[in-house]
């Protein structure tokens, strides 16, 4: 699965990015990337609210793109701490 993170904080999904997306309740197994070339600089609650639901909801890994590789560790990590707790095994 693919997510585009936009600026103002829309979400969108797929290769071209262009239909708005629900998530599915359930993201057992499933590798994520999220595209963050996007986001305006400094907006990275967004993108870390978002890091932390996917975590909730069982993604088995995710691909941050569009930005460094410092800043991808450091939402990641962010969103580690603040995801809410999935009932799945890490």
């Amino acid at each position: 699965m693919k997510l585009r993170l936009g600026a103002g904080g829309t979400l969108r999904y797929g290769a071209g990015g262009t239909t708005d997306l629900d998530l599915p309740g359930d993201l057992t197994g499933q590798v994520v990337t999220v595209d963050l070339r996007h986001v305006d600089p400094g907006s990275d609650a967004g993108a870390t609210a978002l890091l932390s639901e996917l975590i909730a909801r069982g993604a088995a890994r995710l691909v941050i793109s569009g930005t460094d590789t410092a800043s991808a560790r450091a939402l990641l990590a962010s969103a580690q701490h603040d995801a809410p707790p999935s009932g799945l095994a890490a």
